[in-house]
């Protein structure tokens, strides 16, 4: 792994653990400001909220990342199609119980979730990844950093081992999926939504789907992925099948990047083939 990259995952793996800081402070601030029982966790998300605020509008990534996207394309509607319906299939069959304190509340809090792992993992980390790893090497390692970052639960909640490993495997799948569509068409805002609806409906549902269910949604999620990255792997094969086009050609500049694609101009740029070091 070369310099830059090893830089690259230590930013995303600092980014995440700091995450985790804003929540252990956020967990011992709110009772001090007599927050307690389930509005703890509503507190905790809007100090995670605001962080990744504060960390899109230092780096400048609203519009690389696609917030402010309002549409990008029929292709990239049609594949939402998928982690919407895994969201929307818990409810099948018997719908969402209402529980304390109301769908409005878990609504808000859940939203929040939603934007604040989106905009970190799928906004900063993979955006910062993007510049220095191909399209699989960067969604793969953000997927795992997203994952990862659930071995919070041992420390937030009396969650059981197996519980919360299989938390952090299903979520790196699910974060390989979402880093896919996010790495192929920077378009974020979607994403949020899509998953604070996973999470509501995760958490509310009345039915409760098994070990088995779970591990075919994981690999339905990784395929998912590798298909959505399909169109970029094979330019980037053909690019490099091409390369150089005459002998002696003056090599074509390449920019750094910091930040997804934001369309598929973008990627075309940064699929194009570099020249080996001397």
């Amino acid at each position: 792994m070369a310099g830059l990259q090893i830089r690259d995952v230590l930013f995303g793996l600092i980014v995440h653990v700091a995450r985790f800081a804003v929540i252990l402070f956020g967990l011992w601030l709110a009772p001090l400001v007599g927050v307690t029982g389930w509005y703890l966790g509503l507190f905790v998300n809007v100090m995670c909220a605001v962080y990744a605020v504060a960390l899109v509008t230092y780096l400048k990534l609203w519009k690389s990342v696609g917030f402010l996207t309002l549409w990008r394309g029929r292709s990239s509607l049609l594949l939402l199609v998928v982690p919407f319906g895994e969201a929307v299939f818990r409810v099948v069959p018997n719908g969402l119980t209402d529980q304390p304190p109301g769908f409005g509340l878990w609504t808000l809090t859940l939203l929040l979730v939603g934007f604040n792992e989106e905009l970190i993992s799928r906004g900063v980390v993979l955006g910062r990844l993007s510049r220095s790893f191909t399209a699989i090497p960067a969604v793969a390692v953000t997927a795992a950093l997203f994952g990862l970052q659930h071995l919070s639960a041992f420390a937030t909640t009396d969650r059981g081992t197996y519980d919360v490993l299989t938390n952090v495997l299903a979520s790196a799948t699910y974060g390989f999926a979402l880093a896919a569509f996010q790495y192929r068409f920077s378009w974020i805002w979607p994403l949020i939504v899509i998953h604070g609806l996973a999470d509501f409906t995760s958490i509310l549902a009345r039915t409760s789907y098994g070990d088995l269910v779970v591990a075919v949604t994981c690999v339905i999620f990784v395929i998912y992925g590798l298909v959505v990255l399909r169109p970029l792997a094979r330019r980037a094969a053909h690019a490099r099948f091409r390369w150089p086009p005459k002998t002696g050609q003056t090599p074509p500049a390449v920019a750094p990047y910091s930040r997804p694609a934001t369309a598929v101009r973008d990627s075309e740029t940064r699929l194009t083939p570099t020249p080996p070091s001397n």
